[in-house]
């Protein structure tokens, strides 16, 4: 039986990526280690091997052995990858951890004093593939896009070759203020512009609809609270980010997502805010987030408002050490 390495903890402000099929992880953890480089923090490798479950006792000797092999292989995968980030980043200080419990509990784990997780997709079948394309969103990803306390990014690839900037999605929720502010701190990082999107849509209320000339005018009123709600949110962001080029833009259009999705088609990073108290995943993310989730091609960034985040830590927080790692 291997002994096991002393625990470590990840350290506070580090960038931590998840790392399953290492095919499946280049992306990601090319992009997590850049954004480490950028911050100047630590990065933070976490594959982790569940144990397997026992029916009795003739068969413990038996799962530990397939647990040990899973952790070798484990191992091995960091190692190469690792290899892959030193090159591209010569000066860049990488852990690696390979924890027995859960990706689901590991990575909330690892995020506790991240700042950032990183998520990656497997890619799928080819009779799976479908509308979503060659990557699938796993079940991790979306519990960590809807658990963490930190930001959460889900790489299923980079952003393409001349993409400039970062998109973010404001709704006037406090969770959309703390994405915005969150987009331009990886703006900053990444020496990039930030442009605010603001979707909205004029939908009458009741049954009733009022004369033609009153629904003009109130769509007009509305647009004009929108504009002025959008011009504050940007201020307050150049004000919060002395640097930062933030603009905004006001888009008319009853879905949200399509919005998003094709104002972040060339860009770096799409950037949304997580919120509700649910119990399912779409209440937890939201149903744009949750839905961006799985159509958006290149890297997307979860970010839950500050009162949430509080929320998730008092719930989870354990005190104990989030890995075994060197």
């Amino acid at each position: 039986m291997s002994v096991q390495r002393p625990e470590r903890r990840v350290a506070r402000g580090a960038v931590v990526v998840g790392v399953g099929e290492v095919a499946g992880s280049r992306a990601a953890v090319a992009w997590a280690a850049r954004q480490a480089a950028w911050r100047g923090a630590e990065l933070q490798l976490v594959s982790a091997v569940p144990l397997p479950v026992t029916g009795d006792a003739a068969s413990v000797h038996h799962a530990l052995r397939i647990t040990e092999e899973a952790e070798r292989a484990a191992r091995a995968a960091l190692d190469e990858l690792s290899e892959q980030v030193r090159a591209e980043h010569p000066g860049l200080v990488v852990h690696r951890s390979v924890p027995r419990d859960h990706p689901r509990h590991a990575l909330r784990r690892a995020a506790e004093g991240a700042a950032l997780l990183v998520t990656g997709a497997r890619r799928r079948s080819r009779l799976r593939s479908g509308a979503f394309g060659g990557f699938q969103l796993g079940s991790t990803s979306l519990y960590a896009a809807s658990h963490a306390r930190c930001p959460v990014a889900v790489v299923r690839e980079d952003a393409p070759v001349g993409a400039r900037g970062v998109v973010v999605g404001h709704d006037g929720s406090r969770a959309a203020d703390a994405a915005v502010d969150a987009a331009a701190a990886l703006a900053r990082a990444a020496g990039t512009a930030v442009r605010v999107l603001r979707v909205w849509a004029y939908h009458p209320a009741g049954s009733w609809l009022p004369p033609e000339e009153d629904r003009a005018r109130a769509r007009e009123l509305l647009e004009e609270e929108q504009r002025r709600s959008l011009e504050e949110v940007c201020a307050r962001a150049r004000a919060a980010h002395p640097g930062v080029e933030v603009t905004g833009e006001l888009v008319e259009d009853a879905h949200p997502s399509d919005a998003l999705l094709t104002a972040a088609e060339h860009a770096q990073l799409l950037v949304v805010g997580a919120r509700g108290h649910g119990a399912f995943l779409t209440a937890l993310l939201g149903s744009t987030s949750h839905d961006l989730l799985h159509r958006s091609t290149g890297p997307v960034v979860v970010v839950p408002d500050a009162a949430r985040a509080h929320e998730v830590a008092g719930r989870h927080r354990e005190g104990t050490p989030v890995a075994v790692g060197d």
